[in-house]
């Protein structure tokens, strides 16, 4: 979600119940520069206050951060933020998605250091752990290497509290994601591509193109092994992920917007049937794709990317809703 205006913000959340759809996702960026100089960036906003404004307009839609970059600061102000969404609007509408930062340029903007990626996913296992328990308890003590709590007092905890959403695609994450975790959104699998280097926003999009859904169901199984080995339920850990590209064609023009797909990307021009993270052709071929996906590795919830409303509208409402409807 990207706005302007307060204005602008109300038309999107009157669109997104229109369309049906059930919550809205708010990314933690300070800027996406796409390899352009930074004065040419897309510059990000608040996500809380987003969403603050977003669960004043709509009663029902979820509430939640896709995902807020814990390293900018001490996690437990982000934390603060998610309980307060909940006591106001209801711990059942709040997705607490944190991650640990891969954008190089952002913290470079701010004079930081960019940390090694174990160090990254030290801390952020650290983070959860300090969320796991001010999220369930209202209290934390906590002594970490990169997290620090000393008898920190956040509640009472709401009831019920907001749920953890973790994201990514490494395996240290997904561990730390089934011990920890609510929600995994399940990002290109790390076993296609590493990240890193100078532009990892169009790495990411290459990683994501090429990873399938075999790949994803590799990664709900290290979770929810991970969860096991901690002594949690892993069947109540949900799943989600992020679609990139929901293009309506007819059959014979799959192969061709496949084609442009790729190219975006950055890859070799190739079927995208088996990517989880697109969606193209009739609506048809589009519901089975869903069935299948929502089988295989026990998909709950599907975040689209921003775009054209009447796109997000058809996909909510003759691809999703009629998958529902059938399953009931």
């Amino acid at each position: 979600m990207s706005v302007t205006s307060s204005g602008g913000l109300r038309e999107q959340v009157r669109l997104i119940e229109q369309a049906g759809m059930d919550g809205v996702f708010v990314a933690d960026h300070l800027f996406v520069s796409h390899g352009r100089p930074r004065r040419e960036a897309v510059a990000g906003g608040d996500p809380f206050v987003r969403l603050a404004m977003v669960g004043t307009l709509s009663e029902r839609l979820m509430l939640g951060t896709s995902v807020v970059n814990i390293g900018f600061g001490h996690p437990a102000l982000a934390f603060r933020s998610f309980i307060e969404l909940a006591a106001l609007f209801g711990g059942e509408r709040v997705l607490a998605g944190i991650g640990a930062g891969w954008n190089r340029e952002e913290f470079e903007a701010l004079g930081m250091e960019f940390p090694p990626f174990a160090q990254r996913m030290d801390r952020l296992e650290e983070a959860a752990e300090l969320a796991r328990a001010l999220f369930d308890q209202g209290f934390a003590e906590l002594a970490g290497e990169h997290v620090t709590a000393r008898e920190l007092p956040l509640g009472p905890p709401s009831s019920p509290p907001p749920r953890l959403l973790l994201g990514g695609g490494s395996d240290r994450l997904l561990e730390i994601a089934g011990r920890y975790g609510d929600v995994v959104d399940l990002n290109g699998s790390s076993r296609r591509l590493k990240l890193g280097g100078p532009h990892p926003v169009l790495r990411d999009m290459m990683r994501r193109f090429t990873t399938t859904v075999s790949d994803l169901e590799d990664s709900v199984q290290r979770v929810r092994a991970s969860a096991a080995a901690a002594g949690r339920e892993a069947d109540q850990i949900e799943f989600s992920v992020l679609v990139n590209a929901v293009r309506f064609c007819s059959e014979l023009e799959v192969e061709a917007v496949e084609g442009e797909l790729c190219e975006q990307a950055g890859i070799d021009r190739q079927s995208l049937a088996d990517c989880p993270y697109v969606f193209v052709g009739p609506p048809e071929r589009m519901r089975h794709q869903l069935t299948e996906r929502a089988h295989r590795i026990g998909l709950r919830h599907l975040i689209l990317a921003p775009a054209e409303p009447e796109v997000l509208a058809r996909f909510s409402q003759d691809v999703v809703a009629t998958i529902d409807a059938e399953m009931r």
